[in-house]
């Protein structure tokens, strides 16, 4: 009987054991990072009444006889798993999603583990576990003596983690600056097709393209951009007439005129030059005057009259050489199949002119020459009044005309050519000039894009660039070379500041061929380089690329600002423009407003000029045994000799979980598992406490036997 008693005895311990670790388990059910614990159990010795025997031939094995004298706890096991988030909206609250501890330490050195983060700040900036005012262990950063940009070393041994209310970032001058995202490809005067009303119902189909005019690339950023529109009758791929078009900003045309002859001229006079053999009726046209260079001086309007006409403009000088481009509204297009006559290899009598012997059918009508270089460019349309007689000689003048060249002339009556009218103002519109009612408007898309961007100086003061672009031609030739998608690229500063150019960041070479840059992208839209240009000539130097800008700011109290440039993330692709600068590495002096904690435990500091850095980085400790921690009061938890040392790991790296900010990790306690164990340990309890009670009630019967 005494057995059975010592055995009950035990049962009662061991479940009051249980009972003890339950009730601390939903004691804890809300504890902050609390993990909870579980019971097992083992038995105790057993007594050997008598011992197995083996079996023989005669008769077979016994089992031992065996009585056991209990139970006993075998272990008291921490449940290490993950507890559910509360969040809070407390910026310093942490929770770990994972495997880790966070890592506290008191002023003796002595270090403490924990999984709860309800964490705040002292009165020095310190953050800490306000309950036991442990601080939290990380890795400070430490600001570049050259960048002033702060970094963390986590080679370094971990130490208190402080944010000081008044922590400052320097100023630092801009070095580098970074372009990227997407310049429209669409933009400019889009092409426009047009189709005419041709003779015996042969219809003319008319393709109108877009390119740059050279010569009125002296501005390529002001409000007004000139083109010069190709004409293609539909018969092969070499243009057959030229439209000068000035465009407004907003699309709207300023001036216009179909080129029809090209004169070379010397002024005798200021202010005024006098044209003879000009090949057009008489009446209003337009005169385009250019530099020997080709670039555009001015356009004026005048009046021809038998040939002649005196362009006045106050551009031209005595002494000079001009060309003059005779323009008007209706552009020439022939109709292939009723010539009068075609001639080829015509070489000219001398540079301007071009002298040919009319073999087709005597006519009195007026006719119309069109005149041909060898590629088969249209180079002009001419107008010989009162028709042209069998075999007889007659000259063409146009300073297009050279005699390196050999031509060719296709003569038409005037009432056998298409008329295609070019509108002077407004919408650019185009239509048929003997039916007005067949008309097309060509679509115009500013081919202008602005960007900005601050910028700052050693001593942080700021300074707002503005970049830039110009589309100027999918194929710009500048009269060297042809460049595939150029845009005109140029940085202005608000303030200003002369912004120059430079070859070579490191030695500051300044670019010698421009002042401005011309940005180009092959034909998948990619950037293949930024060359200088000089927009009064138009010229693209390829040989000189632009690596950087630079600026002087000494009347701010600094010296020289000299920015590298990066603009190989640029596109240009048939989409919206949205070119913007992603980086540049300067900035002004700030001080903290605030700070968060990212889940990797960098700690990111907000400063009052926009800017963020790094403040500094929680450190984890992660265990091979983190069961055999020792609870030590206040959440904590400290080394045992089977828990193993600590490693410090980052958050999110090595094993260890992330941290989740604003957020708390809550009791992994279940209350009703815990409440199923309570009754479990109960009943055992009672079952135990009956076979005491049993064991002694028959213990008092043998007693009785004596009486």
């Amino acid at each position: 009987m005494i057995r059975s008693i010592y055995s009950g005895v035990t049962g009662l311990q061991g479940f009051q054991q249980a009972i003890d670790v339950v009730g601390n388990n939903i004691a804890n059910v809300n504890t902050i990072g609390f993990k909870a614990s579980r019971v097992t159990y083992a038995t105790t010795f057993s007594q050997i009444l008598e011992l197995s025997k083996r079996a023989s031939s005669l008769t077979g094995g016994t089992n031992p006889k065996q009585i056991g004298y209990g139970v006993k706890v075998a272990s008291i096991d921490k449940i290490m798993s993950q507890g559910s988030f509360q969040n809070t909206g407390k910026k310093t609250d942490l929770a770990i999603q994972g495997d880790g501890f966070f890592i506290l330490r008191d002023g003796t050195g002595k270090t403490y583990f924990t999984r709860a983060g309800n964490f705040d700040l002292d009165v020095n900036g310190t953050i800490i576990q306000p309950t036991s005012g442990l601080k939290l262990q990380g890795w400070i950063a430490e600001p570049d003596p050259e960048s002033g940009k702060r970094f963390v070393d986590t080679n370094k041994p971990i130490s208190d983690i402080q944010i000081s209310a008044g922590l400052s970032m320097a100023a630092k001058k801009t070095t580098f600056m970074s372009l990227s995202n997407n310049l429209d490809a669409r933009v400019g005067p889009e092409k426009t097709v047009i189709t005419l009303s041709g003779y015996a119902g042969k219809n003319v189909d008319v393709k109108i393209l877009y390119d740059r005019d050279i010569g009125g690339l002296q501005e390529p950023f002001s409000d007004y951009q000139i083109y010069r529109a190709k004409i293609y009758n539909g018969s092969d791929d070499t243009p057959d007439g030229e439209i000068y078009i000035k465009f407004d900003k907003f699309g709207n045309v300023v001036q216009s005129g179909a080129i029809k002859q090209t004169l070379s001229v010397t002024a005798s006079a200021d202010g005024s030059v006098t044209l003879n053999n000009i090949l057009q009726s008489d009446g209003n046209y337009t005169f385009i005057i250019r530099d020997s260079n080709g670039k555009i001086l001015d356009v004026q309007t005048e009046n021809v009259v038998s040939g002649s006409t005196t362009v006045q403009s106050s551009v031209i000088q005595n002494g000079s050489s001009y060309t003059i481009e005779i323009a008007t509204d209706t552009a020439d297009v022939a109709t292939t199949g009723y010539e009068l006559d075609t001639q080829s290899s015509l070489t000219p009598v001398s540079d301007g002119q071009l002298d040919f012997t009319y073999n087709g059918s005597t006519t009195s009508s007026d006719v119309r020459i069109f005149v041909r270089d060898s590629s088969g460019k249209v180079i002009g349309s001419y107008l010989i009044e009162g028709g042209l007689s069998n075999g007889s000689s007659y000259s063409i003048y146009d300073s297009n005309i050279t005699t390196s060249d050999t031509y060719s002339i296709e003569i038409y009556e005037t009432d056998k050519v298409n008329q295609l009218v070019v509108s002077g103002s407004g919408e650019p519109r185009f239509y048929e000039a003997d039916n007005p009612t067949n008309f097309v408007v060509t679509d115009f898309n500013s081919p202008f894009y602005t960007t900005s961007v601050q910028v700052y100086d050693t001593l942080g003061n700021a300074y707002t660039l503005y970049i830039d672009f110009v589309k100027l031609s999918a194929n710009y030739y500048d009269g060297n070379d042809t460049y595939k998608n150029a845009w005109a690229f140029r940085i202005r500063n608000a303030t200003g500041e002369a912004i120059k150019y430079l070859t070579n960041f490191d030695t500051g070479q300044e670019i010698s061929s421009g002042t401005a840059g011309v940005l180009t992208f092959d034909e998948s839209g990619r950037f293949t380089g930024l060359f200088s240009f000089n927009p009064d000539t138009g010229r693209v130097n390829r040989g000189e690329i632009i690596d950087a800008i630079k600026f002087n700011a000494s009347e701010n109290g600094d010296g020289e600002v000299k920015i590298k440039l990066r603009l190989s993330d640029l596109t240009q692709f048939a989409a919206i423009s949205d070119a913007y600068v992603n980086e540049q590495n300067g900035n002004a002096q700030g001080t903290l407003e605030s700070f968060s904690i990212a889940e990797n435990g960098d700690i990111i500091g907000t400063f009052s000029n926009g800017l963020t850095d790094k403040l500094g980085k929680v450190a984890l400790a992660i265990f091979n045994n983190p069961a055999g921690l020792l609870e030590a009061g206040n959440s904590l938890y400290v080394e045992s000799a089977n828990s193993g040392s600590m490693i410090i790991r980052q958050p999110a790296s090595g094993g260890a979980g992330s941290l989740v900010a604003g957020a708390l990790e809550m009791s992994n306690v279940d209350l009703s598992e815990e409440f199923t164990k309570l009754i479990i340990a109960q009943r055992g309890f009672q079952a135990n406490a009956r076979v005491v009670t049993t064991a002694d009630q028959i213990l008092q019967e043998v007693v009785n036997l004596r009486r």
